[in-house]
This record gives C-alpha cells, sequence and structure tokens, in this order.
C-alpha cells in the first residue's frame, strides 16, 4: 500500500512540476513550432425569425477572436468580446459564422486556432408572438461596491418560481440558451435537496436579490414560473447584465527585495498611489517563452479566483518569504500588477535569486515525534545547519528491512525510475526546521502500521540537475501507530 501511494503521489508532483515549467523547447527561440490554440466552443445564444446571437468560453492564450459569416452578405471582423449577434436578417433564412481564437501579435507559443463554424436557421416570420412576459426584472448597479441588486417580479403573486444568476462560464456549461440553463440549474438543485427542494429553491412574491461582479463580465438573470413537481409552466424571462471593461489603473511600482537567504525573503512593495493591486511570486522558469499577454492570460485565468479571494492590496506592502518557503539556489520572478476584480494595469517582472544551500555532508538532527492519531504522525526535526538540505521520509517497517540505509535504490523502489533521484530531491528537499503532521493522504500513513523515520542530508547541482546524498540518519525506534 505504500509503495502504491508514493508512486501516486510522485507521479502527480511529477506532472504538476512539468506543468509548472511549460516551456517549449529552445526555450522560446523564434524557430520553435507554434501550436494552435484551441477553437472555440460556440453555441447558438438566442434565435428568432430576424436575429440570432452566438456565445463562447474565453480561449486561454486568446486575446480576440475573429469571424466571418453570409449575415446577410459575407462579413468579417474581429471582437473580443465572447458574445456575437447578428440582426436585420430575412425569416427562415440559413446562415454560417465560422469563429477563430486569435492570440497576441507577439505571442511565441501559440499561434491561430482552426476555425469553428456554426449553421443557423432563423424562425419563419408568420412564427406566433411569445405570450406576455410573466416576471419583470429590474437591476440596479452598485459600481463602488461591485454589487448589482435586482428585483423579480412575477405578474400572479401567488405563482411559484426559480430564479439564479450565472456567470458566462456557467452559461456556456449549462447549455448557451436560457430554457437549458433554466432547466440544467433546476436539475441539479432537485439532485441537491431531493424531496425537500420545494422549500429550498421555490419561491413566489416579489423577490429582491443581489450578485458580486467582477469587470469585463456577463451575469444573466433567469426566472421561470414551475408547478409543485418542478415542471416549468411559463416561458424563460432573462436579462444579462455586462460590467463593462475594466477603468485603467495609472499606478505604478517601487518593488524591493532584502534578507535573501537559502529559502527566504523579504519582498516590499511601494505603489506610487492608493489604487487597488496585487502581485504573485512565481519560479522564473515557468515564465520561460511567455510573452507578456500570455502572463496576463496567466494571471486572469490560474490566479484570478486566488488574487480575489482576499489577495488584493492598497498601499504600501511586505510579504515575508520565511526559512523553508523558497527553493534554495533558485531565481524567482515578483509579479506586480495593477488589480480591480481583473487586470487594470500592464505587469510589472522584478527577479531576484536565493543563495545557494551549505553543504550537508556533516548535518546531523535533533528528533521529536509523537502519535497523534491513527493516520498522524507529528514530527519535529532541526538540522544542525539551517542552510543546508534535507528529505525526511516515514519508512514503513517492511520496507526498512529490505531498503535499509540504501536511500537511492529505496528512492528507485518507490518511484518505479519514473523521475530521477534529482527531482525526487527538488520536490521534497527542504531546509529549517521540518515541523509537520505525517498523515494518511500526503504520506501513507495506516492505523496499526510501523515506521522507521530517517532524515537525509544533500547536495544539489541546479545547472547539472545532479544530487549526492549523504549518510540518512534514523530516529532509532520505530513508530507504531494505533488501530483504530
Amino acid at each position: 500500500m505504500k509503495k502504491l501511494f508514493l508512486i501516486f503521489a510522485v507521479s502527480m508532483l511529477s506532472v504538476l512540476h512539468v506543468t509548472v515549467s511549460c516551456t517549449p523547447e529552445g526555450g522560446g527561440d523564434s524557430h520553435v513550432d507554434k501550436v494552435p490554440l484551441p477553437s472555440p466552443s460556440v453555441v447558438v445564444q438566442h434565435v428568432d425569425d430576424r436575429s440570432f446571437s452566438l456565445a463562447w468560453e474565453p480561449v486561454v492564450g486568446a486575446v480576440s477572436y475573429k469571424y466571418a459569416s453570409d449575415c446577410p452578405v459575407n462579413t468579417e471582423g474581429m471582437t473580443s468580446d465572447t458574445l456575437l449577434s447578428f440582426s436585420g436578417l430575412a425569416a427562415g433564412s440559413t446562415y454560417t459564422v465560422s469563429l477563430s481564437a486569435v492570440p497576441a501579435s507577439d505571442a511565441v507559443m501559440f499561434e491561430e486556432s482552426p476555425a469553428s463554424e456554426v449553421t443557423v436557421t432563423l424562425k419563419d416570420g408568420d412564427t406566433p408572438e411569445p405570450e406576455d412576459e410573466m416576471f419583470t426584472i429590474e437591476i440596479q448597479d452598485d459600481p463602488d461596491m461591485m454589487v448589482v441588486t435586482y428585483t423579480v417580479t412575477p405578474k400572479d403573486l401567488s405563482m411559484l418560481f426559480y430564479r439564479d444568476c450565472f456567470t458566462d462560464s456557467q452559461w456556456l456549461e449549462m447549455g448557451g440558451n436560457s430554457e437549458d440553463v433554466w432547466t440544467n440549474a433546476l436539475q441539479g438543485y432537485l439532485e441537491l435537496f431531493g424531496t425537500s427542494w420545494l422549500y429550498m429553491v421555490a419561491e413566489s412574491g416579489v423577490v429582491e436579490s443581489f450578485f458580486d461582479y467582477a469587470y469585463d463580465q456577463h451575469t444573466y438573470i433567469l426566472v421561470a414560473g414551475l408547478d409543485s413537481l418542478a415542471n416549468r409552466i411559463t416561458s424563460v424571462t432573462d436579462t444579462v447584465f455586462y460590467s463593462g471593461p475594466v477603468p485603467p489603473s495609472d499606478i505604478t511600482f517601487k518593488v524591493t527585495v532584502e534578507d535573501i537567504g537559502t529559502s527566504s525573503a523579504v519582498v516590499s512593495v511601494e505603489p506610487s498611489n492608493n489604487d487597488p493591486y496585487s502581485m504573485l511570486l512565481v519560479e522564473s522558469a515557468s515564465l520561460e517563452g511567455f510573452s507578456e499577454a500570455e502572463v496576463e492570460d496567466l494571471i486572469r485565468i490560474s490566479y484570478g479566483e486566488y488574487i480575489n479571494d482576499g489577495h488584493v492590496y492598497q498601499g504600501s506592502m511586505t510579504m515575508t518569504y520565511r526559512e523553508g518557503k523558497l527553493d534554495p539556489d533558485t531565481e524567482y520572478t515578483v509579479l506586480v500588477f495593477g488589480w480591480n476584480t481583473t487586470l487594470s494595469t500592464d505587469v510589472s517582472f522584478h527577479t531576484f535569486r536565493t543563495k545557494e544551500a551549505s553543504s550537508s555532508s556533516d548535518l546531523t538532527f535533533d528528533w521529536l515525534i509523537e502519535v497523534s492519531g491513527p493516520t498522524e504522525i507529528h514530527a519535529v526535526v532541526t538540522p544542525s545547519d539551517m542552510d543546508a538540505q534535507y528529505i525526511v521520509v516515514p519508512m514503513p517497517d517492511y520496507d526498512y528491512e529490505e531498503f535499509g540505509s540504501d536511500i537511492e535504490a529505496y528512492i528507485e523502489y518507490v518511484t518505479m525510475g519514473i523521475i530521477t533521484p534529482y527531482d525526487y530531491a527538488y520536490m521534497f528537499a527542504t531546509t529549517g526546521v521540518t515541523d509537520r503532521i505525517f498523515d494518511e493522504f500526503n504520506d501513507g500513513i495506516y492505523p496499526g502500521s510501523s515506521y522507521m523515520f530517517f532524515a537525509v542530508g544533500l547536495d544539489m547541482d541546479n545547472s547539472e540537475k545532479t544530487v549526492s546524498f549523504y549518510e540518512p540518519q534514523f530516529y532509532g525506534d520505530m513508530v507504531t501507530t494505533p488501530d483504530e
């Protein structure tokens, strides 16, 4: 079990490491073949006898979208939005639109995607007019608080109804049109709440609610009447709120990095005004080959939720990365940028490099280990040199009997040779004091099992990607977890 767990854990970490360091061969050389962006996944959002609209999810790496259509004559254009509408068309006619994703002009990794093609047939002109809307939706925007308050008023105040709000991604994921999105969302609640759905979902009378929003985002508000069996009994009334483009900021930054150690640093940011901003610290290698536009896409798409969740600052800010938080002899990049629910400035880049680690040839350790439960062991390991690198491992008793102090053979065994000893050390080596709970999920600690803890010092050569392990030092006694 321990072997299988470690194989899985190491495999996953290896994949994550490759993902973070996704650099094309050649380090961004202009002769590297570019990769086409994914084709947009286009859905028909709305269609009647004179018009139709299309929508699609944003394509990572795209800054605009190129379209061509015969609506009503051959038309070509570019848009940075994810919505496209055509009107003034002939009832009952069929039209075709092709759409491709376009990267930034200076993109080194990507090229324009293959085109997606959509064919739409309009309704006949004699299609009966839809019934009068059974609901009205009134919207009030508070741009200072980035909140929209909306009021749903039914014609029949006693009618049951279900209403909800959907972001761009939710809208496209659940069908891209009012009826499908409303139905799929309600079905999700029915599955979640079971027989309690009526009390948790259905409403009546005038309802006022609100939602938070970000700039450059559409929010769809849908409402329709239903009966006590969750059948829809009216058409779906919908409205769309668009937050508008982010207001640009003229904020600039003075960034200083001090107290750089082997695995620590202090980063300070002094902004030029009180506009909101954010910062990220990443390994420089993970940005190799990226254009500035691609870095901006990375920030918006991969880090946007993290930034909006409490990582937006105003005024001077100091971020302390304590011992053990960074890797020795590694270049890092500080990314600083204006942020008002999304990027409001260009990104500023500031790099620094941590110091090389001390040699671990004479490293010794002090131990404090206690069993916290059937699947948890608390270990505090203090090295004699806080700037030297080492790894702490709980080795199962049966593996200890087989491998003893042959650490390289043990690493080969648990990884099945999937990664090199250097990669293993790169992922798990640390400096400073280790104070952590070894558990079932991360370390394969199981009830009623015995483990021999060991710490092994190591020296890494990051330029040559090699590692030297020294003689492992064992805790001394087997550590046994209780049965459940």
